[in-house]
Formats: structure tokens, sequence, C-alpha cells
């Protein structure tokens, strides 16, 4: 299992869509390195003016770069520290996104 961290790990990009209005939406695009239902992702909420989240979304790309499904996690926060431990059954390896929902 590896730990993806937001902006230590090459390939990973985040973007804080909607910055200064409450609820934040973070969008975080994880490389084809990323493997799903074995690895997770970890962002310090604080660097988005944050420190829980509200929900999240996943997209698993099936074809690199062009098909995307719904895809599943579980998630912890530790202080403002998100861990998103990806989910399923298939260790499927072509990247993806992460929508988080925080306040």
């Amino acid at each position: 299992m590896a730990d993806f961290t937001d902006g230590t790990t090459s390939g990973v990009v985040t973007k804080d869509v909607t910055p200064n209005l409450g609820i934040k939406i973070i969008q975080v695009r994880v490389p084809s390195t990323f493997v799903w239902a074995t690895d997770s992702l970890i962002i310090d909420l604080s660097d988005y003016g944050a420190g829980s989240i509200a929900g999240f979304l996943a997209f698993e790309e099936t074809t690199a770069g062009s098909i995307t499904i719904a895809a599943t996690g579980t998630t912890s926060v530790s202080g403002t520290t998100l861990t998103i431990d990806s989910t399923g059954s298939d260790a499927n390896t072509t990247g993806g996104t992460f929508i988080i929902f925080a306040f």
C-alpha cells in the first residue's frame, strides 16, 4: 500500500475550486501509479483553510484518460489530516480524481 500525499507526490494535482466561500471543493487528481482498492490519499486540509469534511466523491479511470466510473473509499480525519483509503474489488492503476467537500 502506498500513501499519496497532497503536494509531495509527483503526479498528484490539487485545486481549491472555490476559495474563500466557506465550503471548499478540493479536486485531487491522482496519477496512474495510484492503485485503487489498495492505496491511500493523504491531504492536509489546513492548506485549504479547512479542518473537516462534509463528504467526497471518487472517480476511477477504467481506460487511461477517458472512461471514468464512480469509486468508493473510507475516510478518517485526525487534526486537519484527511486520509482516504480507496476501496473496491480490483487493483486498477489508471489514475482518477477525488472531489472533497471541506469546511
